[in-house]
């Protein structure tokens, strides 16, 4: 008996029902090839699966029963999704074997170190970041000088921190006269227009 060959058409549904646990394997010019038998609208039928498919099709077992969409991601681009049919289990998505659900546990305390050294080590990459940023908004700030102020490059850059870090200023954040004068902290009242900033 010859068993026809489904071939998923676009965006339609096809809901099958596996004959066998294992797909048939074999090599040719392509590579491995893997040939599924399902049942589909009562007949029997083989489906030749990409490498794609095949990932999705293999955790399944005879008698599940599945719907192979394939969709357009991209003009011209498809993909497949299988999506269990109600009474089998999703399959797919499962914890691979020999994997237990202690991931999911609270951390022991040599983890929680480790997750707070790379945490701090972000947190360093940030503020260089930061720094960086701070530091060439302060110099763009300035203009075109014949002669660069750095010490008025370094308080603006310390008021860009400020700003950006969210750091209110307080006792806690050493600031020169010039600083303060820059951030506006002595109760000056906002300025008005552009003519009041100082850059």
């Amino acid at each position: 008996m010859d068993v026809p060959t489904l071939k998923p058409k676009a965006n339609i549904d096809h809901i099958v029902e596996f004959l066998y646990d294992y797909p048939r394997e074999g090599t040719n010019d392509y590579g491995v090839w893997h040939r599924y038998a399902f049942k589909y609208n009562g007949d029997e039928v083989g489906l030749f699966a990409t490498d794609d498919l095949h990932a999705k099709l293999a955790m399944f077992h005879k008698g599940d029963r599945v719907n192979i969409r394939k969709e357009e991601y991209e003009p011209g681009k498809f993909g497949f999704n299988v999506i269990p049919e109600e009474g089998t289990p999703i399959r797919n998505g499962s914890t691979p074997e020999g994997i237990d659900d202690s991931y999911k546990a609270e951390p022991n305390a040599s983890e929680k170190e480790r997750r707070n050294y790379y945490a701090s080590k972000t947190d360093d990459k940030t503020k260089d970041i930061h720094r960086q940023v701070c530091l060439k908004l302060a110099v763009q700030s300035m203009g075109t000088p014949e002669v660069i102020d750095f010490e008025m490059v370094k308080v603006r850059m310390e008021g860009f921190l400020i700003i950006l870090d969210g750091l209110p200023p307080d006792e806690s954040v050493q600031m020169s006269p010039v600083l303060s004068s820059f951030l506006g902290t002595d109760n000056d009242p906002p300025p008005i227009d552009d003519d009041d900033l100082l850059f």
